[in-house]
């Protein structure tokens, strides 16, 4: 598979043969990732009902005051709301669709790393280098996690304020770095494990360690590796 622009990837898949910025020559990805559907479609979902809200509300609105207007210029309203309720539907399905895809969260060979879309044009990065990884976690919280099964994974810096955190403003410890809303943050967690040893015995061997499959198990990751016996775990 030739490199691609890891935005545009609509579904990630290994081997993980993609170019992100800030990628470093001899830098492999081992995992990429980005929130599970079920948060898309819970967003979709919110904005499509805010478009039926807007609808309603305004029809109804339209409705009450017809007896003061004439009913030409009603239609003409209920038109115009309608057109402006589709407007938003579809520019705010288009908005967050993008911004889930875009929004991404990698581990590298040489570090954990997130691009976080606040639009479909800006961004911030953030990252943290596998050197300065102390432990890590992972954890279920509120109720869509507990609904749907997904979890938060986090790593803790060895920095007293490393400014990796999260792209969540009420988050005020900034000694940790989050993926959120995932459905294998427990792995993820065993997996980087596995990473940090071999990358503190020596950080040399990584450079063809086995990438994260998270959706082989046991034998079947056995099976399935046996087709690229470049890596090692």
């Amino acid at each position: 598979m030739s490199q691609t622009n890891i935005f545009s990837i609509q579904r990630f898949s290994f081997p993980y043969l993609y170019k992100f910025p800030g990628q470093s020559s001899n830098e492999r990805i081992l995992f990429v990732t980005r929130e599970s559907d079920v948060v898309l479609l819970v967003r979709q979902l919110s904005v499509v009902l805010a478009a039926g809200v807007l609808f309603i509300a305004g029809t109804v609105l339209i409705q009450v005051t017809a007896s003061f207007i004439p009913s030409s210029l009603a239609n003409f309203l209920v038109l115009i709301i309608g057109i402006l309720a589709v407007a938003i539907g579809l520019i705010g399905f288009w908005w967050v669709t993008t911004l889930w895809q875009k929004s991404i969260a990698l581990l590298t060979n040489k570090r954990l790393s997130k691009f976080i879309y606040t639009t479909p044009w800006n961004r911030h990065n953030l990252s943290l280098p596998l050197d300065m990884i102390v432990d890590t976690g992972a954890y279920s919280k509120g109720i869509l996690q507990a609904i749907f099964k997904l979890g938060t994974f986090t790593a803790r810096s060895s920095a007293s304020s490393s400014g990796f955190a999260t792209d969540d403003p009420q988050r005020v410890n900034k000694k940790y770095f989050y993926i959120e809303n995932v459905a294998n943050a427990e792995d993820i967690h065993h997996y980087l494990h596995k990473v940090l040893f071999a990358f503190r015995q020596d950080w040399s061997k990584l450079d063809n360690f086995r990438p994260f499959l998270p959706f082989l198990k046991g034998d079947a990751r056995k099976e399935f590796m046996k087709q690229y016996p470049e890596y090692w775990s």
